[in-house]
């Protein structure tokens, strides 16, 4: 059983919500992200910059971590956040115009991590777990949820309906353009319902705060919770997270296409980003090599394994390490960028680095993210990218 407690919680200030809500994480990259939180001092990014993120000479992570309670005392001063008059769980829903998913935001016990209820599937980096425990230990607050799906049936389905009926409490839409609404639930049969809801879910999958769930383990750190948001699967939104090597030596497409072999059919396209290449299904990826764009279909045996028949796991194993001498998830030659609808802007960009070959990936599936978490397996780094992600800011708690 997942045991759910409800939140004691702050939210931002209706008039001002706009203002205080984060951008979403990932979207204002690296140092970037410093300068938008200077420019934006109402913006609950000042509280969750990282140590990477200020400019060099970067800081200590205790003087980053003063610097944001000391931020956050001051948004609460200039009446920043509304406090709740009495626990609650929200549903938050966001809404892009062409997707929408809700969630039901709560505090998961962390009992449910010891007993395999909440599984993940992507491995961390123990000094970012380091510095978000350190966080939470000295600033004694959370505000960025855990993204977890599960496997709703109709009576999930049911309670979201009828807690999303009413009038919400926060109605905004952020810069990028997406929807955001929250509803509370604070009378006490909303609150039973939500706790019963919750404990019929058999597994609860980790697809966004791997180190923040690895933070609120270590000892001493926590309530014995973690701020988390629970998606139905079937509303989950995964787009791809494509890659783009700078080889020591790169080969002409001749040269690429004997050392493919036959496990891989190689099709001309056209000029880079001058073409349309949807991907139609796990197998198929588009490489963007000297200006023309292929499309790539995998023609061999795939694995049983659940980790080595990912598409990712073919790319670096298949093509990446025996094509372009890129083996290591980790080598600086590699960087990742997150998909879109359409390859045609990766392929433009991809087109103007000379020396540079772009793999658009088809998106990692769910079933294949929880058939990894199920075998106790971990997939390789960036496989999966879901989206539209929570965002810090709109409901803070402390402990």
């Amino acid at each position: 059983m997942v045991s759910v407690v409800p939140l004691e919680a702050l939210v931002a200030n209706l008039d001002r919500v706009a203002d205080v809500v984060a951008p979403q994480a990932d979207s204002v990259p690296g140092r970037e992200s410093h300068r938008y939180a200077v420019a934006h001092p109402d913006s609950f990014l000042n509280v969750t910059l990282s140590v990477p993120e200020f400019p060099e000479p970067t800081p200590p992570r205790e003087a980053v971590v003063k610097r944001a309670v000391a931020h956050f005392r001051g948004m609460m001063d200039r009446g920043l956040f509304d406090p709740q008059a009495s626990p609650a769980f929200f549903l938050y829903e966001l809404d892009t115009g062409s997707h929408r998913q809700a969630g039901i935001v709560g505090g998961v016990s962390l009992t449910a991590i010891e007993e395999g209820r909440v599984l993940g599937h992507e491995g961390i980096f123990e000094g970012q777990v380091d510095d978000l425990a350190y966080f939470y230990r000295v600033a004694r607050l959370s505000s960025s949820p855990v993204a977890l799906g599960f496997e709703a049936d109709d009576d999930h389905h049911s309670l979201m309906r009828r807690l999303s009926s009413g009038a919400p409490l926060r109605d905004f839409t952020s810069a990028d353009g997406v929807r955001q609404r929250l509803w509370a639930v604070t009378e006490p049969s909303g609150l039973s319902a939500v706790r019963s809801a919750i404990s019929r879910v058999t597994t609860l999958y980790i697809t966004d705060g791997h180190h923040r769930v690895a933070a609120s383990l270590r000892r001493g750190v926590g309530p014995g919770w973690f701020l988390a948001i629970m998606f139905p699967n079937d509303q989950l939104q995964a787009v791809a997270y494509n890659r783009v090597v700078a080889p020591s030596h790169l080969p002409s497409p001749e040269e690429a296409r004997h050392a493919l072999g036959d496990d891989w059919e190689m099709i001309d396209l056209g000029p880079a980003g001058e073409v349309e290449a949807q991907l139609r299904g796990t197998g198929e990826m588009v490489m963007v090599l000297e200006g023309r764009c292929y499309r790539m279909v995998f023609r061999g045996r795939r694995s049983d394994d659940p980790v080595e028949r990912l598409d990712v796991s073919l790319l670096h194993h298949r093509i990446l390490g025996p094509v372009f001498g890129i083996w290591s998830h980790e080598d600086p030659r590699l960087w990742y960028m997150a998909g879109e609808s359409s390859t045609r802007p990766f392929q433009r960009r991809v087109a103007v680095y000379p020396g540079a070959v772009g793999f658009a990936m088809y998106p990692t599936r769910m079933a294949e993210m929880m058939a990894v978490a199920d075998a106790g397996r971990l997939m390789p780094p960036k496989s999966t990218w879901f989206t539209p992600k929570p965002r810090s800011g709109l409901f803070v708690v402390r402990w």
